[in-house]
């Protein structure tokens, strides 16, 4: 019984600090993730005033609804996985020591 206590004492020290650095990398991710939703939303408004200055009759027009559209896909994608928790619970299996 006391193997098994030293056993399960020194898991949970592992996983505390493996959960700590995930945690730290993680953070700095979701803060890198933040600039680019802004960037995103920078861009947005760059596109809407790129859209009002463009010649309509020139002979190549981009999509600018196409281009609104990806912009807004990818801002909303990164703001999604900003907001979910950045684990999801696992079920842990029992530990059962050889006997």
């Amino acid at each position: 019984m006391r193997i098994r206590n030293v056993v399960l004492f020194l898991l949970g020290a592992w996983a505390l600090s493996a959960h700590a650095d995930v945690d730290s990398t993680t953070e700095a991710e979701r803060r890198l993730l933040v600039k680019i939703a802004n960037e995103l939303a920078h861009l947005k408004h760059l596109a809407e005033k790129a859209a009002v200055e463009a010649d309509p009759d020139a002979r190549f027009v981009l999509d600018y609804v196409g281009l609104q559209n990806d912009l807004q896909a990818m801002q909303q994608a990164i703001e999604r996985h900003i907001t979910l928790p950045s684990r999801s619970p696992r079920r842990i299996e029992s530990l059962e020591l050889a006997k």
